[in-house]
């Protein structure tokens, strides 16, 4: 039976062990002690319990993977795992510092994978002794019910790496994509390029928001419009995510300072209230449906930029699409 271990116990972290656990292997959950271990264990037999509630898992299923779940003090205690992912936030010297301790600890032929959405794998991996065996995994929250997982190779990842994170991916009931390191990967990308080029026409016109989305969601093939996507995400994890695109890749991917200024309010959208979309109704202002045309024209010219240059083949990014975005049919067959 395989054995993985989980260094990170938090929502992302609970949702793999769930994840790991329903699909019969033993799970290893640690976090920067046992309390907070023990918290994640938790969290991720409560996954469970919804699940079973919603008719989506049996009961007996639920109990199984629980008793598949051990909680356990800190990273020097996944020594026997075949797997390891590491699941700590989106920070890079965080990651850094847990990489080289996982490097340490764990056995030479050990698949060591980071969660990420975008962070370099080529620098993670330069923390360790052994590069070769690091390849980035991007689950897609809730992983729980989420069936993208994105497999990105670093600069130094062999292919028997990749080779077996993408079994992994499969054995874990999920659909590998598998992706060219750059920022964003492609579902990030297409989605905040789009979000970003929807958020820069608004600012330039009276446009009612929930209109927008409204045309956005009856015009295409995305089930959710810009603005409520982006209360739905999270206003802070959105432009952070934005802001490091705009970096890597310039001006279009900014916003006309949309975002900044929410989240400097700490209007964060549905986690705190406040946001992009009002309260109320608006009334539309007629260039509702340019604003959908501008957010599926960039969708589709960002997605055709990931092909051009060798991110993801055409077939794969629409895929990653369809499952990390909901679309009923990707950017590129839409065009």
């Amino acid at each position: 039976m395989t054995t993985v271990g989980i260094v990170g116990a938090g929502t992302m972290g609970a949702e793999i062990a769930h994840v790991a656990a329903v699909a019969g292997m033993q799970v290893l959950l640690a976090d920067a002690d046992a309390e907070r271990a023990a918290q994640g264990r938790d969290r991720a037999v409560a996954i469970a319990a919804r699940r079973v509630a919603k008719g989506r898992l049996e009961p007996a299923e639920a109990d199984a993977a629980a008793g598949r779940i051990t909680a356990v003090g800190g990273i020097t205690d996944l020594a026997p795992a075949d797997v390891v992912i590491e699941a700590v936030p989106e920070d890079l010297g965080l990651k850094t510092r847990v990489h080289a301790e996982i490097d340490r600890v764990v056995a030479p032929g050990t698949l060591v994978a980071t969660n990420t959405s975008g962070l370099s794998v080529t620098a993670l991996a330069d923390a360790t002794a052994t590069p070769s065996r690091l390849v980035g995994l991007h689950f897609f929250n809730p992983a729980s019910t989420m069936r993208l997982v994105e497999v990105i190779a670093g600069a130094a990842t062999d292919e028997d790496t990749v080779s077996r994170a993408i079994d992994l991916a499969g054995a874990l009931g999920k659909t590998p994509v598998r992706v060219r390191e750059c920022p964003g990967f492609v579902v990030n990308r297409v989605l905040v390029r789009a979000m970003a080029e929807a958020y820069r026409a608004a600012a330039g016109a009276p446009v009612d928001r929930r209109a927008a989305d409204q045309a956005v969601a009856e015009g295409g093939p995305a089930p959710m419009g810009p603005f409520a996507l982006g209360d739905l995400v999270g206003l802070d994890v959105l432009e952070s995510i934005r802001a490091d695109l705009e970096a890597a890749y310039g001006d279009r991917f900014d916003d006309s300072g949309t975002l900044a200024p929410l989240v400097a309010q700490g209007r964060l959208g549905r986690k705190t209230g406040g946001g992009l979309v009002p309260d109320g109704d608006g009334s539309p202002t007629g260039t509702e449906p340019v604003v959908a045309a501008i957010y599926y024209a960039a969708a589709m010219d960002e997605a055709r930029r990931l092909a051009d240059e060798g991110v993801a083949s055409p077939g794969d990014i629409d895929l990653a699409m369809r499952l990390g975005a909901g679309w009923e049919q990707g950017p590129l067959a839409a065009g």
